[in-house]
């Protein structure tokens, strides 16, 4: 048996002249891997018009969802889950887990802790999110705690699903990327500060609790550069669109179908 999902990301509605996903999908549910759009309006009206071509859309927010509210992230989280908390079919997956048909679907955003290559220097990392977004320093140190948090929560979540008997596979979902591996070839990256705001490595703690061998397929956004690797028994996957005004996107962008052996 069988269970099949739709994955796209970084869809980054606003950069483009219109989304519609009508036709489209190719499973009955879509995980959504974050950065959909900045704007929260167009945010409600992309995940609303996903819900009407799936029976099932899991999303996840992405930092893009928060860059406009990064001086309180705590405020910034409450107000998106109340905006997408009544969209139908829309199940925003922060703090949430889904389980169908002996598959858990476990994400979080992620962030990152400026420290995804020890190599390039963690306060300079931070400086430069600091002047590139015009952030106060308290703004772009929070950043950390959160990603910790989010770090914490799939390492108790996993160790959690380890012995739900109806669990047999987990597919975990992250915004941003769980292991720098995943990046390291990529020569417009490495060495540079924006690195280091890749991804969250702390995140790969959560495969230590995984005793059952459960984990089967890590989903992520955030890079904008399409990956589908099979790494320590987990595939590592994505589906960026990527934004319209860069060269790194996809300008004719379709779901990435992914199935999930039970």
């Amino acid at each position: 048996m069988t269970f099949a999902f739709d994955l796209i990301s970084d869809l980054h509605v606003e950069t483009w002249p219109s989304f519609d996903w009508t036709g489209q999908p190719t499973s009955p549910y879509c995980v959504v891997a974050g950065d959909v759009a900045r704007d929260r309006t167009v945010l409600v009206e992309a995940l609303t018009h996903l819900g009407q071509q799936y029976a099932g859309v899991f999303y996840i927010d992405g930092n893009d969802e928060h860059r406009y509210f990064l001086d309180d992230l705590g405020e910034s989280y409450r107000e998106l889950t109340q905006a997408v908390s009544t969209i139908p079919n829309v199940v925003y997956m922060h703090d949430n887990v889904v389980i169908i048909n002996g598959v858990a679907i476990l994400a979080t955003n992620g962030w990152w802790s400026y420290d995804f290559d020890p190599e390039v220097d963690v306060d300079q990392s931070m400086a430069w999110y600091q002047d590139y977004l015009k952030l106060s320093s308290s703004s772009a140190t929070a950043v950390i705690g959160v990603a910790y948090h989010d770090a914490n929560y799939l390492t108790r979540s996993v160790r959690k699903l380890q012995t739900h008997q109806e669990v047999k596979r987990i597919v975990i979902i992250s915004h941003t990327l769980p292991a720098p591996w995943i990046a390291s070839h990529d020569l417009e990256l490495v060495d540079t500060w924006r690195y280091n705001l890749l991804g969250n490595q702390h995140m790969e703690a959560a495969l230590s609790e995984d005793t059952e061998n459960k984990i089967d397929t890590w989903c992520f956004g955030h890079y904008h550069k399409n990956v589908d690797q099979d790494y320590g028994g987990v595939r590592y996957v994505n589906n960026p669109r990527g934004r319209g005004d860069t060269p790194w996107c996809q300008p004719a962008y379709y779901p990435k179908r992914i199935e999930i052996k039970i």
